[in-house]
């Protein structure tokens, strides 16, 4: 699906790259970026070029941001995490502004955010199992010292891998924290809202850049409350609302909505999304040993997912530019 409105970055549109990659159409413009399908000339593989919008080419941090997920893509050894092949900066045509790009590995398949808009809601074993899943690759991405920040149905991806297992990804490190940033960006990020707001942590809505592991708890609770209730816990007339009514409110029990939920299981949910992160799971290891024992028969739940997916598509294809809600 190609979009038929017109879009920033329309000039690097069928352009050589470096010499290296010849870009395509636009796959989808997100709140900083915009994502071209893109060829790799020296093989002819099929790749995704990402650019930071025009109106961002200027503000150190978001390219910092953008050339972070290249990091982390270098820095974490999981396969779960979309492979960074190769950065440049725009240059050598009229206008070029000189800003970083990012090559991606171009992968298919399909998000559980569309999922859920198609089936609703999922059994609490099939949760459960792609939970764990996810608490893997925040595992690795943790012990080297980054927080996603942006755990949220839009960025957990599902394909077939070439044996015709289920293969699990979790997109964008864009507005990941790292223990290694500068004391001078830190300090930039106090008082900030870094993350989608309904997938907030109270710590992340509070504006505190010093967050762990468990920020990323909290988020992937919020997931799994929605996949297994149809419906998020917060909820606000506006974001300071929302965000409010995280940082000051207790998360409704999952259990009390879907009534056929396991009391263990919603026991795991609650205390991922408890309020105070002393109360959390510690660390996705924690978390993932506490919900083994209530998934049974993992090969049977990812042939459960098998049959839903609708496979096919980029992640970025679709996507109309949307309000930057990531970076407030």
């Amino acid at each position: 699906m190609q979009l038929n409105v017109p879009h920033e970055r329309a000039e690097i549109r069928g352009r050589t790259l470096d010499g290296r990659y010849r870009v395509g159409e636009v796959l989808g413009i997100g709140g900083t970026a915009v994502a071209f399908e893109a060829v790799r000339l020296a093989d002819g593989e099929n790749v995704v070029v990402k650019v930071l919008r025009p109106s961002f080419v200027d503000n150190p941090d978001l390219v910092r941001r953008l050339r972070r997920e290249g990091e982390v893509a270098r820095t974490v050894p999981h396969p779960a995490i979309v492979q960074v092949l190769d950065e440049g900066v725009l240059s050598g045509y009229p206008g070029a502004d000189g800003s970083p790009y990012l090559v991606l590995e171009r992968i298919h398949g399909e998000c559980l955010q569309r999922v859920l808009r198609r089936v609703g809601v999922l059994t609490p074993e099939v949760v459960g199992a792609l939970s764990m899943r996810v608490a893997t690759i925040l595992h690795a991405a943790h012990q080297h010292g980054y927080v996603h920040r942006d755990v949220k149905p839009e960025h957990i991806f599902m394909d077939r891998a070439p044996d015709g297992s289920l293969r699990v990804r979790l997109l964008d490190f864009g507005v990941c924290a790292s223990a290694r940033a500068p004391k001078d960006e830190r300090d930039r990020e106090v008082g900030r809202v870094f993350g989608t707001p309904s997938y907030c942590s109270p710590e992340q809505a509070s504006g505190n850049p010093d967050v762990d592991a468990r920020a990323d708890v909290f988020g992937l609770g919020i997931v799994m409350f929605e996949a297994v209730t149809g419906r998020l816990p917060f909820s606000g007339s506006n974001v300071a609302n929302l965000l409010r009514r995280i940082i000051r409110e207790d998360a409704p029990r999952a259990g009390l909505v879907r009534q056929d939920l396991s009391f263990a299981f919603d026991e795991v949910i609650a205390r991922s999304l408890a309020r105070d992160p002393e109360d959390r799971f510690h660390s996705m290891r924690a978390f993932s040993r506490a919900m083994s024992p209530l998934v049974i028969d993992r090969r049977t739940v990812d042939r459960t997912l098998l049959s839903v997916l609708r496979l096919g598509a980029s992640p970025e294809e679709g996507v109309r530019t949307r309000p930057d809600v990531r970076a407030a």
